[in-house]
């Protein structure tokens, strides 16, 4: 199956997606920023898509731990010499803390794997890819490149994009966050929110029951009109 490449140059955001997989490069300060490389092969996608401009990418960034997100960041941190950017709750499972392994329910998840065609490929990339980099099996959290950064503090200026601010969101995992964009009044959700049949699904899969009410109502209160999930098709002007 082809790979998708949705260009939205009015937000500066290019989306690259496989079947549920989505990856978004931001028009950075001084270059590229790659958001979500989900396996290796969405990642040889950004380095082809981007050409020369691969050179001047310095800022990978992982809106949470999971495989599905941060699957190709050490081989495109490797081919670029980017850095790799994380919440400060990701870098607790880098030095022993247990990550979740299994979510309360998957059922709301259904809807968003029908959304686009399937494609085999990158789910073959993405479960290689679980042995090597980040969490979401029993085998806890794997990584196998340099060490990230966890600077994606709430409030921060997201490294290399610094019109786009991080935005703690813990729900679907302790350590998600999300990216916003005032300017352009743009939502980059992680899996905090997902999308299905046009309508916006706030985190159909929940780790962390505790903080996903706060977080809902915090995104929901947000002005956005652009919507950027970590799976299922973007929404502009969405309707919470």
């Amino acid at each position: 199956m082809s790979l998708i490449v949705d260009r939205m140059p009015e937000l500066g955001v290019t989306r690259l997606s496989r079947w549920i997989f989505n990856c978004y490069v931001l028009d950075g300060d001084d270059g590229p920023v790659v958001v979500d490389p989900g396996s290796r092969r969405i990642s040889l996608d950004v380095t082809t898509l981007l050409g020369k401009r691969a050179a001047g990418l310095r800022a990978v960034v992982a809106t949470h731990g999971h495989t599905d997100h941060v699957g190709g960041a050490p081989s495109l941190a490797a081919m670029t010499g980017a850095d790799v950017h994380v919440a400060p709750a990701t870098i607790e499972y880098t030095r022993g803390a247990r990550p979740p392994s299994v979510p309360s329910s998957c059922l709301g998840f259904g809807p968003v794997l029908l959304g686009q065609p399937f494609d085999g490929a990158v789910l073959r990339s993405s479960a290689a890819d679980a042995l090597r980099s980040g969490y979401g099996t029993p085998l806890g959290w794997r990584w196998t490149g340099p060490d990230p950064v966890g600077d994606l503090t709430d409030d921060a200026p997201v490294p290399g994009a610094s019109e786009w601010i991080v935005v703690d969101a813990p729900g679907h995992t302790p350590d998600s966050v999300a990216l916003w964009h005032a300017g352009t009044r743009t939502l980059l959700a992680g899996d905090a929110i997902a999308t299905a049949r046009g309508r916006a699904l706030f985190a159909p899969i929940t780790f962390d029951k505790q903080h996903a009410p706060a977080t809902s109502a915090r995104l929901r209160g947000l002005p956005a009109e652009h919507l950027l999930p970590g799976h299922g098709l973007p929404l502009h002007t969405p309707a919470w």
